[in-house]
């Protein structure tokens, strides 16, 4: 059994209660690297006892032991042809349970305050709960936009810019589900047609972002783009809005450009490793809005 003599008293009768210098557990350090090292650019085809030996600087025993411990726990796994170890299935159980219990509030809020900081205008993070956007986080920007959309507040995806983001990378039958809840107006400029609908998420997954252009609140404009989490699904989304007299058409385009950096940002923060949303749009109004009856 492998011992780390510095977890014991010294021969000399130190205190056991008296703090180290180095709190470490030099065993646990090295396990550990080895797991770190498996997990390289370098280690993609697995790396031989020697190559480990070699780079870690450890005896040939003492390392064999250390990976016959871990593949005991199933954290690494050899390859009996080739006699070379990756990494095993029950570190994928660990990632995942700490991906899992990534709070999106917690991880996106300094990426959504920055926003707010660099558009001054108003920021939402909000999620997807039973066909409806949920506020989750609300950053109020420099010019303050007076709509009830506090923390819980609940607004339908159809005719929101950070529903429609959101819906617009969901499954066909999801979004077809969601559509058939109903599609009231709200203003003249509403979408109210399925059929348009899927022609402007279209749009929308072109461009990476979408947009509210006075279609919930007339003298409103929102543009927001989806977040996924690190599965590839969408986690939520991120909006900025601002009353028309200070968003025109071309500044709506920058602020979909702005969201879309800012909701890749928290995507890989949250662990998704899938291609980045590029925003690319260069027509004067960003998203082709066909407007429902």
């Amino acid at each position: 059994m492998l011992r780390n003599t510095a977890d014991r008293p010294s021969e000399a009768g130190t205190d056991p209660a008296e703090p180290r210098s180095d709190p470490t557990l030099t065993t646990l350090d090295r396990g550990l690297r080895i797991l770190e090292l498996l997990a390289g650019d370098d280690a993609k085809a697995g790396l031989t006892l020697t190559e480990l030996g070699r780079t870690l600087d450890m005896h040939r025993s003492t390392l064999f032991r250390f990976l016959a411990t871990l593949r005991a726990r199933g954290y690494i796994d050899r390859d009996p042809i080739t006699d070379r170890y990756r990494l095993g299935s029950r570190v994928l159980t660990i990632a995942g349970a700490f991906l899992d219990n990534l709070d999106l509030r917690h991880v996106a809020r300094p990426a959504l305050q920055a926003l707010g900081d660099r558009t001054h205008e108003l920021v939402h993070l909000v999620t997807l709960d039973r066909g409806e956007v949920v506020t989750i986080e609300r950053i109020e920007g420099r010019h303050p936009v007076s709509l009830q959309t506090g923390v819980g507040a609940r607004r339908p995806v159809y005719c929101t810019a950070s529903g429609k983001a959101i819906l617009a990378f969901l499954p066909p039958e999801a979004i077809d589900r969601i559509l058939a809840q109903g599609m009231a107006a709200y203003t003249p400029r509403t979408i109210t047609s399925p059929a348009l609908m899927h022609e402007h998420l279209a749009e929308v997954r072109r461009l990476g972002y979408a947009v509210d252009d006075e279609e919930r609140i007339e003298g409103v404009r929102c543009a927001a783009a989806p977040i996924f989490g690190h599965d590839g699904t969408v986690a939520g989304a991120i909006s900025v809005a601002g009353p028309v007299q200070r968003t025109p058409h071309d500044r709506l385009r920058r602020l979909g450009e702005e969201v879309v950096a800012t909701a890749d940002a928290i995507s890989r923060q949250l662990g998704y490793m899938g291609p980045s949303v590029s925003a690319t749009a260069t027509e004067s109004h960003p998203v082709g809005v066909r407007r429902g009856p």
